[in-house]
């Protein structure tokens, strides 16, 4: 390792230090750097999923919901540390950020495939699959923010894929 590629990993180990110095107190994890308030968003769409069955015209605000990357959650949040949160996540370590972005993605990608099912079954006019379907989506989302809010908290240790692809089997 030359010198000039040194630098760079003393100045991000400075940086998480000082990051984790400022996080403690506030929304955003001192071990992590990541911050629970990103998980509102998914929450949101959950409860619209929830509705679906007994209010169907609640689907198109489920098909208008969008996925936000995490910083962009935050360029929009009320949230009092919201700069710190943006300011922090480049510099959440790998085995956080890592297994916390492929559980956002897997929620995301779990969101359009339910949005998708729930069309289906309620042009078919099947009330009772569609209740089976948003219960099933609710439940493995709500089991993914689980996972995800552990690893905000510092908990490394998440379901793997073969897991994950097995929720997606509505």
């Amino acid at each position: 390792m030359t010198a000039t590629q040194a630098q760079p990993d003393k100045d991000a180990a400075r940086r998480y230090r000082e990051l984790c110095a400022r996080a403690a107190g506030s929304n955003v994890n001192e071990i992590s750097l990541l911050a629970t308030d990103y998980l509102n968003h998914i929450n949101e769409v959950i409860m619209l999923l929830e509705i679906v069955p007994d209010a169907p015209e609640c689907l198109e605000d489920c098909k208008a919901w969008q996925p936000l990357e995490y910083t962009e959650h935050f360029k929009n949040s009320g949230i009092a540390d919201k700069d710190l949160a943006i300011e922090a996540y480049p510099y959440s370590p790998p085995q956080y950020k890592q297994p916390f972005d492929q559980l956002v993605r897997e929620m995301n990608r779990l969101i359009a495939i339910s949005i998708k099912r729930l069309e289906l079954v309620l042009a078919e006019g099947n009330e009772d699959q569609a209740r089976h379907v948003a219960a099933r989506a609710s439940q493995n989302l709500q089991d993914l923010i689980g996972q995800a809010s552990a690893i905000i908290h510092g908990d490394n240790h998440v379901i793997d894929q073969k897991q994950i692809d097995a929720l997606m089997d509505l």
